[in-house]
C-alpha cells in the first residue's frame, strides 16, 4: 500500500463488507490523518509499516528516531506508563511486578544495536507473490536503546530449572478479538546473554509505534523476536505454541514440508549502498560509494564492491563505530569517466565466512531476502 494515505485506507476496508468488522473495531484515534516523515515510505497504512529511505539511512551511522522503520502485527496500543507493570512469571521462584520505575532504578546499560525486519527485501524476490508487506532494502535502522538486561530480572526472579524458555507477551491485540494475541519466546541461552529491556532510544524516552513504554531488543536477531510493548515474561519448559512462533515465521522452501522448516532468528550478512543512490548522476573523476553492512552474531568481516558485474572485487574500507550487532559502515572510491553509465555491487561476508548471494533463495514468506544490492548511476 505504498503511497496510501491512512484516512484512504481505512475508507477502502469500511466499504469491504468483509471488512467490516475490522472496520468498526477502529479506534477514533487511528482516523484521524497522520502524515509519517518525508523520509519514510508508508507501505501499509493501519497497523503502521513505515519504511526509511536509503538516502535518508546513509545519512548517519545512527538512526534518527523520526526516521527509523515501523513495523508491527497488530495496531501500536496506548499504554499509560503510570499504571502499567511488568510480570515475570511461569517458572520462576520468585515472580516479579515492575513499575517503568523500579525498572529505571535498576543497572541501566546502553547499546548501539541494528534491528531489521525479517520480510526486509520481501519485495524484490523474483517469485510472483510473496505474503506480507511488499518491503525493499529500508526495514531496517541502527539506533542506542536504554535499558535493563533481561538477565537481571531473570536473576532476580530465579528461573527454575526446568525453564528452557522465555516468553514474551505484548499488550497489542487484533482488531477482531477472536484473533491470537502475538507471543513470542527464546531459549534460555539467549535470553540470558544480551537481550535488553528497553525503555530508551536514540537518548529519549521510546516512542508509542516503537513499543512504549518497554520493548525487548534481542540484538543479532531479526526484529520480529524484538517485541514491542511489554507486559509480562514468562519461563516455561518449551517454546510458544503462538502462531506467531509456531507455524509463522519460518523459511518454507518451494518444494519443502513446512513442517520440518527451519525458524527466522539469526540475521543474515547484508550489504546496502547508500552512496550514490540507484539512478543517480555524478561527476567525472573519483566516484564515492558506501554504505552499510550487518550480520548475526558474528559480524561482519569484510565488505566488497565490484563495478565489473561481479568478475573482480575490491574491499572497501570501514569506518566510524565498530560495536558488536550493530552495523558497519563502509566507502571506497571507484574512477568514473564522463558520459559512462556504471553498474556497482556490494556484498559483505560475515565472520563465520557466509557471503551475500547474488540472489538469495526465495521462500513462502518472502523472509531475510539478502541478496546482493546493485546500484546503476551514469556519469555527467
Amino acid at each position: 500500500m505504498a503511497g496510501m494515505s491512512r484516512r484512504s485506507f481505512l475508507e477502502s476496508m469500511a466499504r469491504a463488507g468483509a471488512a467490516g468488522a475490522i472496520a468498526a473495531a477502529i479506534p477514533d484515534w487511528a482516523r484521524a490523518a497522520v502524515t509519517p516523515p518525508a523520509e519514510l515510505m508508508v507501505r501499509n497504512a493501519w497497523p503502521e509499516h513505515y519504511e526509511t529511505t536509503l538516502e535518508a539511512l546513509g545519512r548517519s551511522w545512527a538512526t534518527r528516531t523520526d526516521r527509523f522503520f515501523v513495523r508491527s502485527h497488530f495496531p501500536a496500543p496506548d499504554v499509560d506508563p503510570k499504571t502499567w507493570r511488568l510480570e515475570v512469571a511461569g517458572l520462576v521462584r520468585s515472580p516479579l511486578s515492575l513499575t517503568l520505575a523500579e525498572l529505571q532504578a535498576m543497572p541501566q546499560r546502553e547499546e548501539t544495536y541494528t534491528l531489521e525486519c525479517a520480510g526486509n527485501g520481501r519485495g524484490l524476490y523474483h517469485l510472483p507473490s510473496t505474503s506480507g508487506t511488499q518491503w525493499a532494502r529500508g526495514a531496517v535502522g541502527n539506533a542506542a536503546w536504554r535499558g535493563v538486561r533481561l538477565q537481571e530480572l531473570l536473576f532476580r526472579a530465579g528461573v527454575q530449572p526446568e525453564g528452557k524458555y522465555v516468553w514474551f507477551e505484548a499488550a497489542d491485540t487484533a482488531p477482531i478479538p477472536t484473533t491470537p494475541r502475538f507471543v513470542r519466546s527464546l531459549p534460555i541461552e539467549k535470553a540470558m546473554s544480551d537481550v535488553l529491556l528497553a525503555h530508551g532510544m536514540n537518548g529519549e524516552p521510546l516512542l508509542r509505534l516503537h513499543g512504549a513504554p518497554l520493548r525487548a531488543i534481542v540484538p543479532g536477531w531479526y526484529g520480529v523476536a524484538s517485541t514491542k510493548w511489554l507486559t509480562k515474561i514468562r519461563l516455561e519448559a518449551t517454546p510458544s505454541d503462538n502462531q506467531f512462533q509456531a507455524k509463522g515465521y519460518h523459511y518454507v522452501y518451494p518444494g519443502e514440508d513446512p513442517a520440518s522448516a527451519a525458524p527466522v532468528e539469526e540475521m543474515r550478512v547484508k550489504s546496502v549502498i547508500t552512496r550514490p543512490l540507484d539512478g543517480a548522476r555524478v561527476p567525472p573523476g573519483a566516484v564515492r560509494i558506501q554504505g552499510f553492512a550487518w550480520a548475526g552474531p558474528a559480524g561482519v568481516r569484510v565488505v566488497e564492491i565490484s563495478s565489473d558485474g561481479g568478475k573482480t572485487w575490491s574491499p572497501a574500507g570501514f569506518m566510524g563505530e565498530d560495536l558488536p550487532m550493530a552495523w558497519r559502515q563502509w566507502a571506497t572510491q571507484i574512477q568514473a569517466k564522463a558520459g559512462s553509465k556504471i553498474r556497482v555491487m556490494a556484498r559483505a561476508t560475515d565472520g563465520r565466512g557466509e557471503v551475500q548471494p547474488v540472489e538469495a533463495r526465495a521462500n513462502a514468506s518472502g523472509y531475510a531476502n539478502n541478496s546482493i544490492h546493485v546500484v546503476s548511476f551514469r556519469v555527467a
